[in-house]
């Protein structure tokens, strides 16, 4: 997923991408954690600054042993 060079998507894409709101992908750019610009009124994240291909997504990282949410595992 991840493109050489730069581009640049819509923030719905990226809050896709990161598996995440729309609220906290502006929240992201506006602490700097994101690079973006803001094209006729709206918001766009540059897609180097996502870095997926360094970031684990939560349905990555599994609990030796669960198997589901229970809620014992305590990984929940």
């Amino acid at each position: 997923m991840c493109e050489a060079g730069t581009s640049f998507v819509p923030i719905a894409e990226a809050a896709q991408l990161l598996e995440t709101t729309e609220m906290r992908v502006l929240m992201m750019l506006k602490k700097n954690e994101l690079q973006g610009k803001m094209v006729d009124d709206a918001w766009y994240v540059d897609r180097s600054s996502l870095q997926l291909c360094e970031k684990p997504k939560a349905s990555d990282i599994v609990k030796p042993g669960c198997g589901g949410c229970g809620g014992g595992c305590g990984g929940h």
